[in-house]
């Protein structure tokens, strides 16, 4: 998880627990006072029905064959009144006077035909004035009381999300242009890193990097310097020394063997420091140029100068595309390859030379079809060589590998983008 979305969570939960307890605690003392506020409208009517039955006792007083008095605007409330014998002397039309039989004044709950109603009694002149309203308008009432706080807090958390979101995002925009910045470079690429106006926090980590970067810079400068006047400061002197050798051979005749012996030992080192010089160029090649090579040109490159290369049979496809690099390079990788194969190969056995197209990449693929000492592990070649190979391929973008088709095989590949 990105540290963007870690924190809007994180954020995003903190508002939500501390929105929805302020919801919580808001809708507990609406719906409290909505109680008491109820209750009350129940004493007042109960007051209010007693001050009319004192302003005309005559309702009351007159004979009555039915003592429905009227008939409410609301199904959900009703009114009683009883004598102090429990007579019921008027009550609303619908109600149901044994349900709403109260002697005790004050407030209560019960069950009418499967319903739950309040009821508040007040005792008034020997009289027992009963009001009463049914439990699910007031759960109604507090439904949309819910709602109504519901919808507004969701649509402010909502916002206060996506505000944080904003704001988090301006925040670390300098923190992901570094991220950016660092995860598209190459290893080889050891310019400053710049990310526009940082913030306070991040330039002392910009700044580190840098100078990192700027000394790891100057190390591989120094490492390729060496390398590179190392190797030439060297054949120099080999040189000198095959020369006399071929001039002690002359000489001396029956010393010829070991003047041959030592000869190919300086052969051995002169190609070691080629090497070594070639290794040196590909560290300091860039790998975005525009300079190509064809694929005729590697070929014909790598295996020019090879003692054995009538052992190599080639197969290429016709009308290949140009390689992303520079010939040298691309040859000097395929003639290690080459090299490798012959050397670790059975004695006399063809080593083959593939070339094809395969989508958009350019496969080379170097087999050895009987080589018991075939192998892929660099310190059973000169152990030069192939780190050669590997430094072009992962310098251009390739990808080089070993495979094993079947057992006494060995095919080197190396994939190309085109």
């Amino acid at each position: 998880m990105t540290l963007k979305r870690r924190l809007v969570l994180g954020v995003g939960l903190a508002l939500g627990v501390l929105w929805a307890s302020a919801a919580a605690l808001l809708f507990l003392d609406l719906r409290s006072q909505v109680s008491d506020t109820l209750d009350e409208r129940l004493a007042a009517s109960a007051r209010m029905v007693a001050g009319l039955v004192a302003r005309q006792p005559g309702l009351l007083e007159s004979p009555r064959s039915d003592t429905e008095l009227v008939q409410p605007e609301s199904e959900g409330v009703a009114c009683q009144i009883q004598a102090a014998g429990g007579e019921v002397l008027v009550r609303t039309e619908g109600a149901n006077s044994q349900a709403l039989d109260a002697r005790e004044p004050g407030y209560r709950n019960t069950m009418i035909n499967g319903e739950r109603w309040r009821l508040y009694t007040l005792e008034h002149n020997g009289l027992h004035i009963t009001t009463a309203d049914r439990m699910t308008e007031r759960g109604e009432l507090r439904e949309g009381i819910l709602l109504v706080l519901v919808a507004p807090f969701a649509l402010a958390l909502a916002g206060g999300i996506g505000v944080v979101w904003f704001g988090i995002s301006r925040g670390l925009a300098p923190l992901e242009r570094l991220s950016r910045e660092v995860s598209r470079r190459r290893p080889s690429m050891l310019t400053p890193v710049d990310i526009g106006s940082a913030p306070a926090e991040l330039q002392p980590v910009v700044s580190t990097l840098n100078d990192l970067l700027a000394r790891v810079n100057e190390a591989i400068q120094r490492e390729q310097h060496f390398a590179s006047q190392a190797a030439h400061e060297l054949r120099t002197p080999l040189t000198a020394i095959k020369t006399n050798l071929q001039v002690a051979a002359r000489q001396a005749p029956e010393a010829s063997r070991a003047l041959d012996q030592a000869q190919a030992g300086i052969q051995r080192m002169q190609r070691i420091i080629e090497q070594l010089l070639m290794l040196a160029r590909v560290e300091r090649a860039g790998a975005h140029g525009h300079e190509r090579a064809a694929v005729e040109t590697v070929i014909h490159q790598a295996i020019a100068d090879l003692p054995e290369r009538d052992r190599i049979r080639t197969d290429s496809e016709p009308s290949l595309p140009d390689l992303p690099l520079p010939a040298p390079l691309a040859s000097t990788a395929l003639r290690n390859l080459l090299e490798n194969a012959l050397r670790h190969g059975t004695n006399g056995e063809t080593v083959e030379l593939r070339v094809k197209c395969s989508g958009t990449d350019l496969v080379m693929t170097v087999t050895n079809p009987a080589g018991e000492n075939a192998t892929g592990d660099p310190e059973r070649s000169d152990g030069l060589g192939l780190t050669i190979v590997r430094a072009i391929t992962e310098r251009f973008d390739a990808r080089f590998e070993f495979r094993h088709p079947r057992e006494g095989m060995v095919e080197a590949v190396i994939t190309w983008p085109t």
